[in-house]
């Protein structure tokens, strides 16, 4: 099963600490964030990672 955690809020509220931190913590996690555009743990690149990343 696969989990999506939506982050958001005004700026300078921790958005990106927590992400970094949830990042290192969850295994199989990717980051998406409209900035970096994909951070991946572990960093895997396959089609279906392609595609979500693309869309």
């Amino acid at each position: 099963m696969k989990k999506f955690i939506v982050i958001s809020g005004t700026m300078g509220v921790g958005k990106t600490t927590i992400s970094k931190e949830l990042l290192e913590s969850l295994n199989n996690a990717i980051w998406l964030d409209g900035d970096w555009c994909w951070m991946m743990n572990p960093w895997v690149i396959n089609e279906e990672n392609i595609r979500m990343v693309e869309n």
